[in-house]
């Protein structure tokens, strides 16, 4: 058994190390923690009962194509050690469109009395879109009268270890690079997708029965572009809501709310304000809001 768990460890590192880079061309999430098995597949049927995850994000408020996403994730357990999820997510920003389905499974193992190991495995795809008709060309450009539309493979992997009083999350949505743009002759050849590195944890602080304290933070990093950082904290109150800030470091600043409508069903949004050098084009921040449902 114990051998068993060190490959199960070796081989999931191995996955996950061997594809960090340097931050970011997937979606850009700021409620991510409701919502962790779009970035981490071990999340996927960790609750006891089946979850359902709907996201908007618009990003750049005011800005003509900017960024739109929207996100569904659905997640069970199955049986005692395994769990399953599906998500598809569209992306659109000016003339890219993105779409990517992806199947999680993972499967848990007790390493303590309290404290369970979940590896995961995401497998998927992305069909990608590019309509460069919308690049204004006006008919002047040949190289932009033609769409490309193609499709990625995705393959992605995750830890996830949880406890009680704090959880660690190391993950890869997708290791496998995929093209953005097809080269045929002279035609565009562009943005290369790059795998995207996520590493992670949270620690909980009861301060009473009634309040929940968790501070925690999170990286991010993609070949090409800095590490990015999370640094945040949230108070939960009555297990009916939830309140936090995060600091997204010289990027953005963002502040957020969780609460529960109704039974099974909880509402949340996000507000962010940009702090790096683009505010100067971008005074309205980016909304992002959040519908859960636990079955």
């Amino acid at each position: 058994m114990k051998k068993s768990i060190i490959t199960l460890i070796t081989i999931t590192f191995a996955l996950l190390v061997g594809t960090k880079a340097e931050a970011q061309q997937d979606p850009n999430f700021t409620l991510y923690n409701f919502n962790m098995n779009i970035i981490n597949p071990a999340f996927a049927g960790i609750k006891e009962t089946p979850e359902l995850n709907l996201v908007y994000r618009n990003q750049f408020l005011g800005i003509d194509d900017a960024p739109r996403t929207i996100s569904m994730a659905y997640s069970k357990p199955m049986g005692k050690n395994l769990g399953l999820g599906i998500s598809v997510i569209n992306d659109r920003v000016f003339v890219l469109t993105e779409t990517d389905i992806a199947i999680d499974v993972s499967y848990k193992i007790q390493i303590g009395e309290a404290t369970n190991m979940y590896f995961g495995l995401k497998a998927g795809g992305g069909f990608v879109n590019i309509d460069l008709t919308k690049a204004n060309n006006s008919g002047l450009d040949q190289l932009f009268n033609q769409n490309q539309s193609f499709f990625n493979p995705h393959i992605g992997a995750g830890l996830n270890i949880q406890n009680e009083k704090f959880y660690i999350s190391i993950s890869t949505p997708n290791f496998l690079r995929g093209d953005r743009y097809e080269k045929q002759g002279n035609r565009p050849s562009a943005a290369v997708d790059q795998a995207h590195f996520y590493m992670g944890g949270g620690y909980h602080i009861a301060i009473n029965d009634n309040l929940l304290l968790t501070p925690r933070f999170m990286m991010r990093s993609v070949q090409g572009a800095p590490t990015s950082y999370d640094i945040g904290s949230s108070l939960e109150i009555n297990k009916k809501f939830t309140a936090g800030v995060n600091l997204r470091v010289d990027e953005t600043v963002s502040a957020y709310g969780l609460f529960q409508v109704i039974d099974k069903l909880k509402f949340g949004a996000a507000y962010d304000v940009t702090t790096m050098d683009a505010s100067i084009i971008n005074d309205n921040g980016s909304l992002e809001l959040i519908l859960k449902y636990q079955f």
